[in-house]
């Protein structure tokens, strides 16, 4: 039975870097039946296990029945469209994700967490390595330098409705990139084999040329932000460390300067975009394709603020939101969410909502403060999330939320493993 477990937790790292995120909730119903399968085959050890974990699982369920009598309590009120598919995503991400990171108590170890993680960036690798032949087909090995240029100019294909029979939309991907080049980065540190040190190297270079391709302010902020904090545990290592991150750091340089170089124009367009947004902004205009328009929404949910400031909106929350965009003064019409995480949680839940976006942040720190042990790479990965959360509803959003919401779990739970891996840096 632990056998069975350990090749379906490596399936699942491996399709939560490549295909598993492109079909909707369909993976999540692989994950109900294997939860199942283990609850049905080992029901004492499985309750056993729920129950070291219910503090952190009653979180959720609370959340879920604050939504059920929210809906019961606002029915009367708003005559707005209800989309009652909050509730299967409440219980198929929050509640049954963290429950499935429960059932890997006592066989979880730090090697079979290498290998998941190892996986997690190969599917990466793999499903944009696909997607850059889906969109250059036969021009890839005909004119280089005009098939990135496209790359560039298309940003990567922006938001993919049909891909592999499924989708991915451009945010959701560059967040995936931008957390896959960091555990690959710091992977390399971890791994004392020097093939393997090689093979992250390519990885990690690969990741960063796709997650450039996005041109994507957010996920290479993200990066970035993770990147930087996570070379404060690295330089504090041994100096065979430090020429190591040296050499990556004028590997990335190099990088960049060709990039710059070379295929700057797209970069530079978003660049011009944002500074004659943000003078807009000035002037009371948010309307725009970067900065501009997310400082709108922001601005729109002040205006709304006492509509879902204490008890938020639940299953209403989608139809109200489009409602004031389209109504907005401020020309947001177009779009059809707050494009903020932490925004759009606030709005649904009010401020239980709100509350779970922050416990799921906030809880493998508490972690880390009873174990009196801080942990930098669990930290640099969850500021990705945090930094990309708020341009982006991620949260929210099939492509994302899976990959989130395992994650913070397995901080939670196994941040000792964690901890156990940063160590061998």
């Amino acid at each position: 039975m632990e056998k069975v477990q350990e090749n379906f937790f490596l399936w699942v790292g491996f399709l939560l870097g490549s295909v598993g995120i492109l079909y909707g909730k369909t993976f999540h119903y692989f994950l109900l039946l294997m939860v199942l399968f283990y609850a049905l085959t080992n029901w004492n050890l499985f309750v056993k296990k729920l129950n070291a974990g219910k503090n952190y699982l009653l979180c959720f369920v609370a959340y879920l029945l604050y939504i059920c009598l929210q809906t019961v309590f606002l029915d009367s009120r708003i005559g707005d469209k209800a989309h009652y598919g909050i509730f299967e995503d409440i219980l198929l991400n929050f509640i049954l994700v963290p429950v499935y990171v429960v059932t890997l108590k006592g066989w979880l170890t730090s090697q079979l967490l290498k290998r998941f993680l190892f996986l997690f960036c190969i599917g990466c690798v793999l499903l944009n390595t696909y997607i850059v032949f889906d969109l250059v087909t036969e021009r890839t090995f005909v004119d280089v330098h005009t098939t990135i240029e496209d790359l560039y100019a298309s940003r990567f294909g922006e938001n993919k409705t049909s891909l592999l029979g499924g989708s991915l939309l451009l945010e959701p991907q560059a967040f995936h990139l931008a957390l896959a080049a960091l555990i690959s980065y710091v992977m390399i540190f971890i791994n004392s084999r020097w093939r393997m040190k090689v093979l992250y190297g390519v990885i990690f270079l690969l990741l960063l040329c796709f997650l450039s391709f996005t041109v994507t302010k957010a996920g290479v902020l993200a990066f970035l932000t993770g990147f930087v904090f996570m070379n404060i545990y690295v330089f504090r290592q041994n100096l065979r460390r430090i020429r190591l991150a040296l050499l990556i750091w004028i590997s990335m340089f190099i990088f960049g300067i060709f990039v710059l170089a070379n295929f700057s124009e797209k970069y530079k367009e978003r660049t011009d975009e944002m500074i004659v947004e943000l003078e807009s902004v000035k002037q009371g205009i948010y309307t725009g394709g970067t900065i501009a328009p997310r400082i709108g929404f922001v601005r729109e949910a002040y205006v709304h603020f006492n509509e879902f400031a204490v008890w938020g909106m639940g299953v209403y929350a989608k139809d109200r939101v489009k409602d004031w965009l389209r109504n907005s003064d401020a020309g947001l019409g177009v779009f059809t969410n707050v494009h903020n995480t932490f925004l759009h949680y606030w709005i649904q839940g009010g401020i239980f909502g709100l509350g779970v976006v922050l416990f799921l942040l906030g809880a493998p720190f508490y972690n880390m403060v009873k174990r009196k042990r801080f942990s930098y790479f669990e930290a640099s990965l969850i500021l990705v999330i945090f930094v990309t959360s708020n341009t982006s509803i991620l949260l929210d959003l099939n492509n994302s939320r899976l990959i989130i919401v395992l994650l913070l779990s397995m901080f939670y739970f196994y941040g000792d493993i964690f901890e156990h891996l940063e160590e061998s840096i």
